[in-house]
């Protein structure tokens, strides 16, 4: 007996041939449709700028992942991916990018004068109480007798000759200029009135009042023109004390090590013998081979550092030697510029502090550490410096002085680094999001990728 299937089995099975019929017609007819609009894109498009255009303006592109199962070259990918990540984060920590730097906003600079005798070897408290008073004996080339009587004469070419000097100031006539050499201890050579001063040379002038003014048509008159050079200026020493702030962070000389910049060249200040310079770190294993600076022109103790006037005049590349005119609008004969030494200078004294050195900070044991450090340099910033002053005035008779001299600009500059968690946040989050758009970047770029 044959067993066929009951009507309604046959009717369920060319139901769900149809249903199976139409899901291929379906799909065959979503399959050619893509197609068509592919070569529809291609014909409207004709050129690369135009399907750039029609990227950015017109179509929606909808990446299509694809989940493939290859262990190997998964394993190549997150090798170079942890490569990279490595290299980029390891170059934000060796290059103090994680780290936060302040520009210094706050300095203070403390300037005192030492004795061309002061030494590193022997320091005393006060030059008045426990200081020796001993100057050298030897005669600088300045006070020489034939150069003493060459700025006379140069004063007397520039001041009185050809009668063209005030004659109810110097009522008995053009006075004979007298030119010498004096030893002036540290208060009368540093004037501290303003920007701090070294005095080279000082002049005085006896004033007498004028009986009459209104008749005399004066006020003083004037007798007598003396010139005292300071003997051995450049062998005295600039003593520097100062400390800075940048945000939170604080910096001094007292806790930093110095530097000087001689001609592009850089030099490490010494410890004194005998000043002891325990705070200062001098054993940086990057400081190892930067020569120290000649004792006998610079040097720092735990509290203040030295700096000769010679070796600040050499590095501004200044000569008090040098010859230059008058500050006049006055035709002046030819030969008779007076020495810088007369008319006076001016430098700038700039300091650098920095502290983000990556030599300094990382070296073994204390890496963890902010080293602190500063770089003195010497610039000109102009000539003719001078101050007046009157000394023992009264109704009818007064000193006048003048002095020239060297006139002291102390700046300060550069950036302390300090640690901030919410900055390092931030500089990771940037270069993750940098990261990111650079892999996105390459996979765009990249038609294929490559194995390993």
């Amino acid at each position: 007996m044959s067993h066929l299937p009951s009507p309604p089995r046959i009717s369920q099975n060319i139901a769900k041939a149809l249903r199976k019929h139409r899901a291929m017609e379906y799909r065959r007819a979503m399959t050619m449709s893509v197609e068509s609009s592919e070569a529809d894109g291609d014909e409207t498009v004709p050129s690369t700028w135009g399907r750039l255009i029609e990227d950015l303006f017109i179509v929606y592109t909808v990446p299509r992942v694809a989940r493939i199962r290859a262990p190997p070259l998964q394993i190549c990918y997150l090798i170079t991916f942890s490569l990279c990540a490595t290299v980029m984060l390891g170059w934000l920590i060796l290059t103090l990018q994680l780290m936060e730097f302040n520009e210094i906003s706050i300095s203070n600079s403390f300037v005192r004068l030492a004795p061309p005798w002061a030494n590193s070897k022997s320091l005393c408290y006060d030059y008045d109480y426990d200081c020796s008073d001993s100057p050298e004996a030897w005669t600088p080339h300045y006070c020489g007798k034939a150069a003493l009587k060459d700025l006379a004469e140069r004063l007397h070419i520039n001041f009185f000759k050809n009668g063209t000097f005030s004659k109810s100031r110097w009522v008995g006539g053009a006075p004979r200029i007298i030119a010498d050499c004096r030893h002036f201890d540290v208060h009368e050579t540093l004037e501290e009135e303003g920007r701090p001063m070294v005095m080279t040379a000082r002049t005085r002038t006896l004033q007498d009042r004028c009986a009459s003014p209104a008749q005399e048509k004066c006020i003083w008159h004037n007798q007598g023109f003396d010139i005292d050079l300071v003997q051995n200026v450049e062998g005295f020493f600039l003593k520097i004390r100062h400390d800075v702030m940048a945000a939170k962070v604080k910096a001094s000389n007292s806790y930093s090590t110095g530097f000087v910049k001689i001609k592009e060249k850089e030099y490490q200040l010494p410890c004194s013998s005998e000043g002891s310079c325990d705070k200062k770190d001098l054993k940086d294993l990057s400081l190892s081979n930067v020569p120290s600076c000649n004792v006998s022109e610079c040097w720092s103790t735990k509290y203040s550092d030295y700096l000769s006037i010679d070796l600040i005049l050499k590095a501004a590349n200044l000569s008090l030697d040098s010859h230059i005119p008058l500050p006049s609008e006055a035709d002046l004969e030819s030969g008779s510029d007076l020495p810088r030494r007369f008319l006076g200078t001016s430098v700038g004294i700039d300091v650098k502090y920095e502290n983000a050195n990556p030599g300094a900070i990382f070296p073994w044991p204390r890496w963890y550490e902010f080293r602190n450090r500063y770089t003195y340099t010497f610039r000109k910033m102009g000539d003719y410096a001078s101050e007046t002053d009157i000394s023992g005035a009264s109704d009818t008779r007064r000193l006048f002085i003048r002095k020239s001299g060297i006139k002291v600009f102390v700046s300060f500059d550069g950036k302390l680094a300090s640690w901030s968690w919410s900055y390092a946040v931030k500089q990771l989050a940037i270069m993750q999001v940098v990261f990111t758009l650079t892999m996105v970047v390459v996979d765009k770029v990249s038609s294929a990728q490559s194995p390993c």
